[in-house]
C-alpha cells in the first residue's frame, strides 16, 4: 500500500463508512493509479528529458578536473619565477652594497645614522638652551631664586 493510499485508508477510518453508495466514505475505483505514483508517460518524458540536458559525464568532469589543475599549477609556476627573479635582483643590490664596504663615508648615505658622540653633543646643546631660557626668564621677572625661599611677587 502505498502513502496516498495508507492516508485514505486512515481518512476512511475516521469518518466511518458511509451507508449510501457513492457517499464520501465509499473509494470509486476509476481504474487509474493513485496519484503518488508517476505514469509510464510521464516516466518516458523525464528519461528524454535527462539525455538532452546539460550534465556532464564522469569522464568530462575528470578530463575538466585536470585541465583546471594544470592551469591553476603554471599559474603558481609563474608567481614563483617571478618571486625567484625578484629575490635575485634583491640578493644582487645587497651583494653590491656589501662589497663597497662600511668605510667609504661619500657613497654612504648621510644623516640616516647618527653617532653617541652626535647624540650627547645634541642633548647637552638642549640642556645649554634651557638653562639660558630659564636665566632669561628670571632676569624679566627679577626673580632670585637662589637666594631665599622668602621672595615677593
Amino acid at each position: 500500500m502505498g502513502k496516498n493510499q495508507a492516508y485514505k485508508a486512515m481518512q476512511r477510518a475516521k469518518m466511518g463508512t458511509s451507508t449510501a453508495a457513492g457517499g464520501p466514505g465509499e473509494e470509486i475505483d476509476d481504474g487509474m493509479m493513485d496519484g503518488s505514483f508517476h505514469s509510464p508517460e510521464w516516466h518516458a518524458a523525464r528519461l528524454a528529458s535527462l539525455q538532452t540536458s546539460h550534465t556532464v559525464t564522469w569522464e568530462e568532469w575528470k578530463q575538466k578536473q585536470k585541465e583546471e589543475a594544470r592551469r591553476q599549477e603554471e599559474l603558481e609556476d609563474d608567481e614563483a619565477k617571478l618571486m625567484r627573479e625578484y629575490r635575485a635582483q634583491l640578493d644582487a643590490e645587497r651583494a653590491k652594497k656589501l662589497a663597497r664596504g662600511s668605510n667609504h663615508a661619500t657613497l654612504r648615505d648621510k644623516g640616516l645614522k647618527k653617532s653617541k658622540k652626535d647624540k650627547d653633543r645634541d642633548k647637552l646643546k638642549v640642556a645649554k638652551k634651557r638653562k639660558v631660557c630659564l636665566l632669561a626668564f628670571m632676569k624679566k621677572t627679577s626673580i632670585d631664586f637662589y637666594s631665599d625661599n622668602t621672595h615677593k611677587l
